[in-house]
C-alpha cells in the first residue's frame, strides 16, 4: 500500500533481479518470496508499471515468463505455491494485456492443477477460474464454451475437470475474499443454465459409515464413499452450505438459537420448498436476520484468516455474501420454479432448511 513513487523506487532497484529469481532459482523459499514480490509490484504499479522500464513490451513479457515458469506442471508444487495470488494481480490490473493470453493461461492453469500435490495450490488456482468467470460476466456462457474446447488429460474437457475439482474443494477454501469470489462465481455458473451443466456428474454427499471407529488401516481399505450428483444440484448444495455456515455464525455470535429452533419446528417436510418457505415464520425481520448473517460472517472470517492486502483493491471484496445469495436464490427460484424444486430434492434436509430461511426473508 505504499505510494506509487515508493513502489517505482523499489521496482528500479530490484524488479529485474526478482524476475531472474523466479526464472532461475530452484530454492522454493526464494521462489515463493519472489512471487509475492512480483504480485506486490503489479498490485502497486498497475498499468504504470509497464511504462517504468525502457521497454513496456519487455516488462510484460518478463511478467508472463515468470507466470509461465510458476505454472510449469513439472515444477514442484512448493515452488508454485503463491502463483495464484500473482496471476490474480495480473488479470485484475493488466486485463487488456492478459486478455489476449486467456486461452493459453487456462491451459497452463489446468495442467498446473492436475500435477499439484498441495491442496492449497489447487484452491488458489480455482480462485483464478472463479475470478475469470466474474470478468466474463454477463457472457459467462462464452467462458464455459471456451473451457469446453480445451482438451484435458483424463477428462472430456477442461470444464468437466475444473468443475469436478472445484466442487470437491469448495468446502476447504479459506478466507473471506476467496469464499466470496468462489461462491458468487458458482452462482453465476448456475444462473447460465448452460445445457452442458446437466451433462456433468460430480461428487455428491458423503455416505456415512456405520461400522464403528475408523482406523488408519480401515480408512485405507475402505476409503470414503460419495453419492453422485448432477453439477447443478451440487452447485445449489454448495450455495446452501455457504448459507448454513453463515447462519451458524449468527447463532455463535448472538446465541439466539430460539429463532432457528422455531424454523426447524415449523418446517413442513412434505410441502414443496417454496410453499413451506412462505409458511415458515421466524422471530425477527428478514432484513435484520440478513444483516446479522453478514456481520457474523465478516467477523468470523476476519478472526480466522487475515485476508491478503493484495485483494483489497478488488471490488468483489465488497460483496455482502448473505445478501448476494439471498437475491440470487430468490431470482433463480422465481425464474424457473420447476428446475429449482427438482434441484432441491437432491439436497439434504439442513441444506433445504437453510434456503427456506432466506427465501422467507
Amino acid at each position: 500500500n505504499a505510494p506509487t513513487d515508493v513502489v517505482k523506487a523499489a521496482y528500479d532497484a530490484c524488479f529485474d533481479a526478482t524476475i531472474r529469481i523466479v526464472l532461475e532459482s530452484d530454492d522454493h523459499s526464494e521462489m515463493q518470496n519472489a512471487t509475492e514480490c512480483l504480485a506486490s509490484f503489479v498490485s502497486g504499479g498497475r498499468q504504470e508499471l509497464l511504462a517504468w522500464g525502457s521497454d513496456s513490451g519487455f516488462t510484460m513479457r518478463s511478467l508472463l515468463d515468470a507466470a509461465s515458469r510458476l505454472l510449469d506442471p513439472d515444477l514442484e508444487s512448493s515452488g508454485s505455491l503463491f502463483v495464484g495470488s500473482y496471476i490474480l494481480q495480473l488479470i485484475l490490473h493488466l486485463p487488456s494485456q492478459m486478455g489476449q493470453h486467456i486461452q493459453n493461461l487456462i491451459v497452463a492453469l489446468v495442467r498446473r492443477m492436475q500435477s499439484a500435490s498441495i491442496a492449497g495450490l489447487r484452491s488458489s488456482l480455482l480462485l483464478i477460474f472463479a475470478r475469470l468467470i466474474h470478468l466474463s460476466a454477463p457472457n459467462v456462457e462464452q467462458f464455459i464454451n471456451l473451457l469446453l474446447t480445451i482438451p484435458t488429460e483424463g477428462y472430456q474437457n477442461a470444464f468437466v475437470y475444473v468443475m469436478s475439482e472445484w466442487t470437491k474443494q469448495q468446502g476447504e477454501i479459506q478466507g473471506a475474499y476467496q469464499i466470496k469470489v468462489t461462491t458468487s462465481a458458482l452462482a453465476l455458473l448456475l444462473s447460465t443454465r448452460h445445457p452442458e451443466l446437466t451433462n456433468i456428474n460430480v461428487q455428491g454427499h458423503l455416505i456415512k459409515s456405520t461400522s464403528g471407529i475408523t482406523t488408519r488401516s480401515k480408512a485405507k481399505s475402505a476409503p470414503d464413499q460419495w453419492t453422485i450428483m448432477s453439477l447443478p444440484a451440487k452447485i445449489l448444495a454448495l450455495l446452501a452450505d455457504a448459507l448454513i455456515e453463515i447462519q451458524e455464525q449468527v447463532q455463535d455470535a448472538e446465541d439466539e438459537g430460539s429463532d432457528w429452533e422455531e424454523i426447524h419446528g415449523d418446517m413442513d417436510a412434505d410441502g414443496d420448498l417454496l410453499s413451506s418457505a412462505a409458511a415458515a415464520p421466524f422471530g425477527r425481520s428478514g432484513y435484520q436476520h440478513l444483516e446479522a448473517m453478514a456481520k457474523a460472517y465478516n467477523e468470523n472470517q476476519e478472526d480466522d484468516y487475515e485476508d491478503n492486502t493484495l485483494n483489497v483493491a478488488d471490488p468483489l471484496n465488497e460483496i455482502n455474501l448473505a445478501n448476494y445469495l439471498t437475491d440470487f436464490l430468490s431470482k433463480f427460484s422465481q425464474s424457473d420454479r420447476q428446475l429449482f424444486d427438482n434441484l432441491c430434492q437432491s439436497l439434504t434436509r439442513s441444506q433445504q432448511d437453510a434456503i427456506k430461511v432466506v427465501l422467507n426473508r
